[in-house]
């Protein structure tokens, strides 16, 4: 039975598949960004016209955006127009660790926003207004063994990828690589919070029925990307670092992977990937996949590696087609390269040394190292895609009917 399941999948789940011709979409030349966050950009720094590493982005019925600004270790909130309009950081919080390493994002239906603290391990709670509502989970530091035990229930180390279903409980993964790693094999932690309402008080309380059906940390090993199916059946979390032992997958290809969001056991479905007797031999996404959202029946994934946005169809998994490239003026994160005489790595970026946000042209999409990405519809009727463009230091905006007219 396992056998025909997983075969059933690699008819299904193969990443040429497209909806007309059977050959994905390249709309890098088709597409041009609508505009560009902070409207008055300036690159890397903590100017009110700058980003530092930003993470996530969580787009707002309105137009306006939230962005985590990880080096700065503040959340910035901007208008439609790019302009920004309040920073939040530990003092707003009120922490006393200035170190709080903003990094997830995301929003439940009834516009509260929800911000992983991976510095202080905490979740943040935000009234639709942006005022601080509530922790959720509470630092902490015990071994693999432990985390799951009684006692630490609300223990989160460095929580870092997060979702919210349309009710309001919460999925976060725990990225404390030097405490779950095990075997030489990389892991994680991985908690549900439910949403507990009584009145006018909301709580949050750990799900251990969740803990002891989940099946994510057993098929995943490096996540940080999330989101929920339309339906809000269907729980996707992106693969960054995989083992040669999962799915017979020797050359370590990147996938997109299905839960039931109910249970988290593993769905059989793996985004991105060809499969032939159980085995991946084959997968689209450069070395890495970074964030993941859900537009109607699209499931939109970041190749950060590749410098780009991957596109498939959510219920069949066809690969539907792609947006962008891979900006010529920068280096990967472990590599050096001197380009016109500039050493474009990321420390060069810091250090103010390498300036890609004036070389790399957003208008022809070439990302360094895009990362979190966020779909919505606005209340106008208008969708909208934003796309982090990481060390471009800049947040790039599409109008989303432009993009998905090509897969209809």
């Amino acid at each position: 039975m396992q056998h025909k399941l997983l075969l059933f999948i690699s008819v299904f789940f193969i990443p040429g598949a497209c909806s007309k011709n059977n050959k994905p979409i390249n709309l890098t030349e088709q597409i041009q960004a609508l505009k560009i966050i902070p409207s008055s950009q300036n690159g890397y720094g903590k100017d009110a016209d700058q980003l530092a590493q930003p993470d996530d982005v969580e787009l707002l019925p309105d137009g306006s955006m939230i962005v985590t600004d990880v080096d700065n270790n503040r959340i910035q909130y901007f208008s439609s127009e790019g302009l920004l309009q309040k920073s939040i950081t530990a003092r707003e919080l009120g922490l006393t660790n200035e170190e709080i390493i903003p990094t997830g994002i995301a929003r439940d239906s009834k516009g509260f926003i929800y911000v992983t603290l991976e510095g202080v391990g905490h979740i943040a709670r935000l009234t639709p207004d942006l005022v601080f509502d509530q922790f959720i989970g509470k630092p902490c530091e015990v071994s693999a063994e432990d985390y799951y035990k009684n006692e630490h229930h609300d223990c989160l180390i460095k929580p870092q990828g997060l979702t919210v279903s349309n009710n309001g409980d919460i999925y976060v993964i725990d990225m404390a690589k030097k405490v779950f790693k095990k075997n030489g094999k990389r892991n994680f932690g991985f908690k549900k919070f439910k949403k507990i309402t009584d009145g006018t008080n909301t709580t949050y309380q750990y799900d251990q029925a969740f803990s002891q059906t989940q099946e994510i940390t057993s098929v995943m090993r490096k996540s940080e990307g999330m989101a929920i199916s339309l339906d809000q059946k269907t729980l996707f979390i992106a693969e960054e670092k995989p083992h040669k032992s999962q799915f017979g997958n020797q050359n370590k290809y990147r996938y997109v992977a299905g839960f039931d969001l109910k249970t988290g056991r593993f769905l059989n479905k793996l985004f991105g990937v060809t499969k032939i007797d159980g085995s991946i031999v084959g997968g689209i996404f450069h070395n890495s996949v970074e964030g993941v959202c859900v537009f109607d029946n699209y499931l939109f994934a970041v190749d950060e590696k590749g410098g780009k946005v991957v596109v498939f169809e959510s219920s069949s998994g066809n690969h539907l087609g792609f947006l962008g490239e891979r900006a010529y003026y920068y280096c990967d994160d472990e590599s050096d390269c001197i380009i016109e005489g500039i050493n474009y790595s990321e420390q060069a970026i810091i250090v103010g040394d390498a300036l890609p946000h004036l070389k790399n042209d957003w208008r022809k999409n070439a990302f360094a190292s895009p990362d979190g990405i966020s779909a919505v519809r606005l209340k106008s009727g208008v969708m909208r895609l934003a796309v982090v463009d990481q060390w471009n230091s800049r947040i790039v905006l599409y109008d989303l009917e432009d993009i998905i007219k090509y897969f209809e």
